[in-house]
């Protein structure tokens, strides 16, 4: 049950990231810069953390492919890049302790390296028609800084959410 709450969840907030957020977007109020909701990339981040790698690896894997057929021009590519983000999160937190400051810190990093990775698929198939001084301050960093301040909302739900599957693996095992 607690699995199924925490895919459920990830499949409102990758909703959510499609259809509200869209209609408060800055670029909608006007303003030079444009941010894009990484919602369910956060929480795949967190499951990885928490759960591991291989499902971090399979959440980004599912949300990458539904990504790419719900709103991407090529098949694949964010499939990739989610799958490649979540299983080197899950890699990041084997080396170093899971602590608050260092899940923030993993998580900035990722987001930052899934966006320059995005950025720069776009930019080989010719897609990205933008320069990168124009990509990295209109469109990462404000991204980055939104999805962060997001990590921060969710990352006490996700991480009850995930320790509650771990104790329920647990209580198995035994």
């Amino acid at each position: 049950m607690a699995r199924f709450l925490l895919t459920v969840t990830v499949v409102l907030l990758f909703v959510l990231e499609g259809t509200v957020m869209q209609v408060i977007s800055p670029e909608t109020w006007g303003l030079s810069w444009t941010t894009v909701p990484r919602f369910a990339l956060v929480c795949c981040i967190f499951i990885s953390a928490f759960l591991g790698r291989r499902e971090g690896l399979y959440y980004g894997l599912a949300f990458g492919f539904l990504q790419d057929v719900l709103f991407g021009q090529v098949i694949g590519i964010y499939m990739m890049s989610m799958m490649v983000a979540s299983y080197f999160a899950g890699m990041i937190v084997l080396l170093f302790q899971r602590g608050f400051g260092m899940m923030l810190v993993t998580t900035v990093l990722i987001l930052f390296g899934h966006e320059w990775l995005l950025y720069s698929l776009f930019r080989l198939f010719s897609v990205a028609p933008y320069d990168v001084q124009w990509i990295l301050t209109r469109q990462i960093l404000p991204s980055v800084i939104f999805n962060l301040a997001f990590a921060l909302i969710v990352y006490v739900p996700i991480s009850k959410m995930c320790n509650n599957i771990l104790a329920k693996r647990d209580l198995h095992m035994e």
